[in-house]
Formats: C-alpha cells, structure tokens, sequence
C-alpha cells in the first residue's frame, strides 16, 4: 500500500468530473490510512511556462538560454526556484502518483504538460548519458 499519495490535479471546474475523481481518490486513499497531497494546478495559479525566471541567481549562458541545460545546472547548484524544489520534494517523497485531467485535443491540458516540462527536469527526473536506452528516466526515490 502506497503510505504517501500526490495527486497532481489539472482541472479548473470544482464541479467536474476530474474533480468527482480526485476526491474519491482522496476519500478512498485516506481512508485506507494513507497521506494524501494534491498539487491542484490551476488554484496554484501554476505557471505552465518554463523560463529562466526558474533559476536562482545568474545563467551560465543567459544570450543561448538552454532550459535543459540551465535547469540541470540550477538543480545540481539547488538554484531552482522554490515553486519548483517544493513540487520536486512531493513528486519525491510519494509512493503513488495520481495524474488527474481531462483531455484535450488528445492530450494532457497545457497548464499539465507545463507541470511535466517545469518539475521533471534534467538531473532531477532522467538524465541524457543514454539518450536511448529505457533507464534514461531515474527512479525519483530519496531513501
């Protein structure tokens, strides 16, 4: 049994059928003596853009910005801002990873994919030592 639940949340209407889901996931997690954290997206006002305005202090090449260089760097140096070490910190600690949204045109809504490109960065998430090989994505666990 997962003890530690983040359910990352991805849906403006609290009368919707994601929010219906979310908190019967909530309802039924608690209840079996978990601890449930929901990143609930859109009442974070969460910012779906990935730009230097994440990284703490200076760019290694603020004229050639790289976010993919740039957020590996700021996460090796823990200069990432806040927003994102603490979104980091929750996909970390979890047992079980819920992803709640609705579909649009095929995929995950923007403010989401924003989510994904924003917390799971390089060195954080994967790394690119083997660009093509199944053991790119890291498994995020702490202990």
């Amino acid at each position: 049994m997962a003890n530690k639940s983040l359910i990352v949340y991805a849906h403006q209407s609290s009368g919707s059928f994601n929010a219906a889901a979310k908190n019967a996931a909530v309802e039924v997690l608690t209840a079996q003596g978990c601890t449930v954290e929901v990143s609930d997206l859109c009442a974070m006002s969460f910012k779906a853009t990935a730009t230097a305005e994440d990284i703490k202090g200076d760019l290694k090449n603020a004229e050639n910005f790289c976010y993919l260089d740039e957020s590996k760097l700021a996460w090796e140096q823990e200069k990432l801002s806040d927003d994102i070490t603490k979104e980091q910190a929750k996909l970390a600690e979890a047992d079980l990873v819920i992803f709640q949204f609705p579909m649009y045109w095929f995929s995950v809504p923007g403010i989401l994919k924003g989510w994904f490109d924003w917390v799971l960065t390089n060195g954080f998430a994967f790394s690119q030592e083997k660009p093509y090989s199944l053991e790119t994505f890291k498994q995020i666990n702490l202990t």
